[in-house]
């Protein structure tokens, strides 16, 4: 059987279902899309990943344990966050993972 493959484009990281606060793009996160050429999905659906298993950033690709993403472009919400975190976690001279000082996004924006 043969790996689904989904590319997605306008995409962010949550941290769950529920809180629809951004995240890492890490494992234990999730994917949050608006469907466009998804196999399972209708145009346009609000679809959550599984929570993420491995990421590669120079592959560009994300996995969890239903198929492999493909990662386009992020959305612009998600990189104005990724920024501002790495920006203020360069001012304070703390890891990412430690500065929980910016506030996160809590909406996504349907295109």
């Amino acid at each position: 059987m043969s790996e689904t493959v989904v590319t997605i484009e306008d995409w962010a990281v949550v941290q769950s279902i529920t809180s629809h606060t951004f995240g890492e793009l890490y494992p234990g996160n999730r994917l949050i899309e608006y469907a466009v050429r998804h196999p399972y999905f209708t145009k346009g659906m609000l679809v959550f990943t599984s929570p993420i298993l491995s990421v590669d950033l120079d592959q560009g690709v994300g996995r969890n344990t239903q198929c492999r993403y493909r990662l386009g472009e992020a959305s612009d919400e998600y990189k104005s966050w990724v920024n501002k975190r790495r920006t203020a976690a360069a001012k304070s001279n703390l890891p990412l993972e430690d500065n929980e000082n910016v506030e996160p996004v809590a909406s996504f924006k349907a295109r």
